[in-house]
């Protein structure tokens, strides 16, 4: 039986990547083999066309069009059932954990301690309401364009998907997110990337955190071997290099990223990568 990773399964598909987040309109033949899939992200995915059976350690569901699934990090397996003659078409996201872990804190999303006597839930099967209809068909047309997103559009997409998931199906999703907390370092760290872009203080995210502000830095330092300023700083630096490389323009990005003046961004930019945004755009669009 095949091994795959879900990350290189859509490698060749027309997708547009932001950051960690990324939209794929898959489109392949059908297969009647049997895959081992390792989901190295979280996924949902929406079937256009076509017939899946998914298999977890304790149960299996068949996702048609017209609905979807959203599946954790972990490892399933995958099997066609559409008919021979039909190509299966899904619209897919994937993202880190991180950003599930964002979602609830952003949100304020209670996570209870998972029951170790309760079912487990290995994902959420649902069927598309018009408004997930309307949100597949906006998707497909972005990426039918082409045209890159910023990484702050990017995950408002997410965030309005899990959130129209959330409305519709509350408690089998906080049951499914709930079975895949992750340490409290890994919280520290949501904290900050959840609020990258917003005006929220190191201060105020250490009280998200129900920690001092010398205790969330120390804590933050010793999980991740840096301060989370620089962490901070060196994120969103990395995240506009990336947007730099789609073509974006400079004078688009420095506000976004929290500096005052074109020149300043340019100077942290510089003293990053060693180019300024200009000069590096342009080497990496050529």
């Amino acid at each position: 039986m095949n091994i795959m990773s879900v990350t290189d399964s859509i490698a060749g598909h027309a997708q547009i990547k932001s950051g960690a987040i990324t939209f794929v309109h898959l489109k392949e033949a059908v297969h009647r083999n049997k895959y081992r899939y390792v989901f190295d992200q979280y996924a949902i995915s929406f079937v256009l066309n076509g017939k899946k059976e998914i298999f977890h350690a304790t149960e299996s569901t068949v996702v048609t069009a017209g609905q979807g699934i959203l599946i954790p990090q972990g490892n399933a397996i995958l099997s066609d059932h559409s008919p021979q003659q039909n190509e299966d078409a899904r619209i897919v996201l994937l993202f880190p954990v991180e950003q599930i872990k964002s979602f609830l804190i952003r949100h304020r999303l209670h996570l209870e301690k998972p029951d170790p006597k309760s079912n487990i839930i290995s994902h959420l099967h649902f069927t598309n309401t018009p408004y997930l209809k309307e949100y597949v068909k906006h998707i497909a047309s972005l990426i039918r364009a082409g045209s890159p997103i910023s990484y702050p559009l990017a995950l408002h997409k997410l965030e309005e998907l899990l959130l129209a998931l959330y409305e519709s199906y509350p408690a089998p999703l906080i049951s499914l997110l709930s079975q895949h907390i992750e340490g409290e370092e890994l919280t520290l760290k949501n904290i900050v990337e959840s609020n990258l872009f917003t005006s929220l203080t190191i201060g105020e995210m250490a009280f998200l955190s129900n920690r001092s502000l010398s205790t969330f830095k120390r804590d933050f330092e010793k999980a991740y071997g840096l301060p989370p300023q620089r962490y901070i700083r060196d994120r969103k630096m990395e995240i506009a290099r990336i947007e730099l490389s789609a073509g974006k323009h400079p004078a688009d990005l420095y506000l976004t990223y929290g500096y005052d003046s074109l020149s300043n961004f340019a100077t942290a930019f510089k003293r990053k990568f060693g180019l300024p945004p200009a000069a590096y755009r342009k080497k990496s669009t050529i």
